[in-house]
């Protein structure tokens, strides 16, 4: 676009981006919800994931992501479709510097034990000093600094400038949440609050009781007749399809599932789109499909990532990686070792998954990616990082993934956000004006 229609265009966008409410006219997002007719709100909610206190607000798996979005906030909220609304924040705008983000947050927000949140308790939860000026790691991915700019004000620097903001302040990462002594879990302000049997006690609705069996039969979480299950489990999906009280919905497609091999050519074959699809069928337990282009990692513009060390490599060991809470990554590299492209499959987790892929000293890695990232420069910037013998050309995809929700007929109350998560109705309601 060039001309007058380029300049017209840049000068509404930059309109747009400093109205001082901060919402640019969010559209209606009733089009989110997982059930659109109206039903009792969910109560039981089934988890086949270990939730840990410690790793709050920030999920490690999709357990905790459900049960965390039920109490920590993000600053801006963004719907199904990407559409920006107001969070912890009522409005924000761009300053004159084209920079800095002025951020208000809302009038009356609280901590769920009754306690003001202050501009002051969002630099806290995002740094870790008292200066206010060392960001944490995962928060220094999307943000270059955060200051106090008024008594419920904030000056937020992203780190791109390639993100549009609204929806930078949307990423979980962003969650603000708050230390209490004598609570493993730290305070939200949702207006929600969890007791140790994981369950959410929320001020105008029954609350939510959360069951846990990360070793067990999903098909047992049914029976006992809860309101709603995330899986991709195939064996419960089908056991749901044979009961009449439940139904079965998809939710958006998640990660895409590629990899990502030290020393291999540019020019090496990749997968076909046919064999991606085979693999997703017949290689991987659950809901997947083989990946589809165009890839995010291949149509990064002017992104500039550390070069790889030279050097002679040793040989690598001949097995493969994956995370060992992943599912779809462990089916996968058992079907490559089957396949006979490597001896052997390792499952790892935490640091020493980290250690392995920095090292890059074995044949391959399975690695679960964000399908459609904030910012995909950063989120390239932060896999080559950790992997720095990565070539981003030589990334294979392999297949996608997503969840489903299996859900008790008659509930309603369920909305789903831009990355997947989802808001059982009254936690968020219950905490704003």
């Amino acid at each position: 676009m060039t001309g007058r229609g380029s300049a017209a265009f840049w000068f509404i966008a930059c309109v747009a981006a400093m109205m001082p409410t901060g919402l640019r006219s969010q559209a209606d997002s009733s089009d989110c919800a997982l059930i659109a007719e109206p039903g009792e709100p969910v109560e039981t909610v089934a988890l086949v994931d270990r939730v840990e206190p410690a790793n709050a607000p920030r999920p490690s798996n999709d357990g905790e992501r459900i049960v965390f979005r039920q109490l920590y906030e993000t600053l801006v909220t963004a719907d199904c479709h990407g559409r920006p609304g107001p969070g912890l924040a009522a409005s924000w705008r761009l300053e004159a510097d084209g920079r800095t983000w002025t951020v208000t947050l809302r009038e009356g927000a609280r901590f769920s034990d009754g306690t003001e949140v202050t501009p002051a308790d969002v630099r806290a939860a995002w740094t870790r000093d008292a200066n206010g000026t060392d960001l944490r790691p995962h928060v220094s991915r999307l943000v270059q600094s955060i200051a106090v700019a008024g008594d419920h004000a904030l000056a937020i620097v992203l780190r791109s400038r390639r993100v549009d903001a609204p929806m930078a302040l949307a990423h979980p990462d962003l969650a603000v949440a708050k230390p209490v002594d004598g609570s493993p879990w730290p305070l939200g302000t949702r207006g929600a609050r969890i007791s140790r049997e994981l369950r959410v006690e929320r001020d105008t609705l029954p609350p939510i009781r959360f069951l846990v069996a990360p070793d067990g039969d999903p098909r047992d979480l049914l029976d006992q007749g809860v309101d709603l299950l995330l899986t991709r489990d195939a064996a419960a999906l089908g056991y749901a399809a044979t009961m009449a009280q439940l139904q079965s919905l998809p939710l958006p497609w998640q990660h895409t599932h590629v990899l990502m091999t030290p020393g291999r050519a540019r020019s090496s074959p990749a997968l076909s789109e046919e064999q991606r699809q085979a693999l997703a069928a017949d290689a991987v337990r659950g809901e997947a499909r083989g990946a589809h282009a165009p890839f995010w990692w291949e149509t990064v513009p002017d992104c500039e990532l550390s070069p790889a060390p030279r050097g002679n490599r040793p040989p690598p060991t001949p097995r493969i990686v994956y995370d060992a809470g992943d599912r779809a990554a462990r089916d996968l590299a058992e079907r490559l070792v089957g396949l006979g492209r490597f001896q052997r499959a390792a499952g790892l987790r935490g640091a020493a998954l980290a250690l392995a892929r920095r090292q890059g000293a074995d044949a391959g890695y399975v690695v679960a990616l964000e399908t459609q990232p904030i910012d995909p420069c950063r989120d390239l910037q932060v896999l080559s990082e950790g992997s720095r013998w990565l070539d981003p050309g030589t990334i294979v995809p392999l297949i996608e993934t997503r969840l489903r929700a299996i859900v008790r007929r008659g509930r309603s109350g369920v909305t789903t956000e831009w990355d997947g998560g989802i808001v059982i109705a009254g936690t968020s309601a219950a905490s704003k004006p």
